[in-house]
């Protein structure tokens, strides 16, 4: 199994939402307000805790002006990630910022090099100190009052046409400004609806594992008491109770085949024609007898068994290794997915079990 290193990373993105509300309530304000150096790094913060790769380059991107300081941010937040994947986001987020950057104009009238530029290559930090320094240079270009007639007329000229320029970087600077605002509010909706999507997931599964505790609280002690232990090590962020996740798992469902089908010393044909040993140590054979015999045929059902199966199959799995006597780090995502894949199994079997 892999390291957890990299789940802890993400584990930073579970749904926190009171702080979520209050970043994306701030972003919304900060956009109002026309605060685009606040609305970015707000955004910024919001994007590493969801985990959103994509929108913390663009945003990193907006806020340094440094390549090979943003490579070196980009590279920590994704060092988790394949280098395919590391190479898309870094390729595809630059060429998403110089699009953004991009303006339909030049924002000076000639250059040194006598290109003409319409790209705005300064952080969102500079662009309040930017603005001011053009409206002062705009402001400081006047007409000495002893010039003569004829100087005057050229001084004229040459200084409207140095102030033509400074109010094309100004519309340029705002013209961005308002794109990058327009992106952290289009970004703010979206995970506004992503984490209300979320926050109806989380209220069916709470429901669900609600229900499915309801139900062996009053029928086995054991069960119950298991799935309890489990719940206490699931919020957890050690490698090591990751592990002990995983062993609760297996001896949960064990309990389990221990509630509805008891251990038997006899040999018994099953529902497949063979006949097998379904001892204390074949818990797995003896629950999978237990649906199979349980419930008539239907396309439901083969969906049910379908799921058993996949369950079963991640617990043999966790009985191989545990024989072994090998200790395996185990991340975040295997723990978890052995934990619900745990309950929503037994919260169909227990609406099943109702219905029956």
């Amino acid at each position: 199994m892999r390291s957890g290193a990299a789940d802890k990373r993400y584990s930073l993105g579970v749904i926190n939402p009171m702080l979520h509300d209050n970043l994306l309530s701030r972003i919304f304000d900060h956009v109002e307000n026309g605060e685009v150096d606040k609305a970015v790094r707000t955004c910024l913060r919001l994007s590493r805790h969801i985990g959103d790769h994509m929108n913390t380059a663009l945003f990193l991107r907006e806020l340094l002006d440094d390549k090979k300081e943003i490579e070196r941010v980009l590279f920590d937040e994704t060092s988790h990630l394949k280098e395919e994947a590391q190479k898309y986001i870094s390729k595809q987020s630059f060429e998403r910022w110089l699009n953004s950057r991009t303006l339909p104009f030049s924002m000076t009238q000639s250059t040194s090099d006598g290109e003409e530029r319409n790209v705005l290559v300064i952080s969102v930090g500079e662009f309040p100190a930017e603005l001011e320094q053009c409206e002062k240079s705009i402001s400081d270009l006047k007409l000495p009052p002893t010039m003569g007639e004829y100087d005057s007329a050229a001084f004229t000229d040459r200084y409207d046409s140095m102030k033509s320029g400074f109010r094309l970087r100004i519309k340029g600077i705002n013209t961005i400004k308002s794109r990058i605002l327009n992106h952290c509010q289009n970004f703010s909706i979206q995970v506004e609806k992503q984490l209300q999507a979320q926050k109806k997931s989380v209220t069916f599964l709470q429901a669900a594992q609600n229900e499915v505790q309801n139900y062996f609280k009053t029928r086995s002690d054991d069960v119950y008491e298991k799935l309890q232990k489990a719940n206490q090590l699931v919020d957890s962020n050690s490698s090591e109770d990751f592990s002990l996740l995983l062993t609760q798992v297996r001896r949960a469902i064990k309990s389990v085949a221990d509630h509805f089908y008891p251990a038997e010393v006899a040999p018994k044909r099953c529902a497949d024609g063979v006949e097998r040993v379904l001892g204390d140590e074949q818990y797995l054979n003896r629950l999978h007898e237990f649906v199979y015999t349980s419930f008539p045929r239907s396309t439901a059902t083969d969906l049910f068994r379908a799921e058993l199966d996949f369950l079963l199959l991640f617990a043999r799995k966790l009985n191989d290794i545990a024989s072994k006597g090998v200790h395996a780090d185990v991340s975040l995502s295997e723990a978890k997915q052995g934990f619900l894949g745990l309950y929503l199994f037994l919260y169909n079997l227990c609406q099943r079990l109702e219905e029956k």
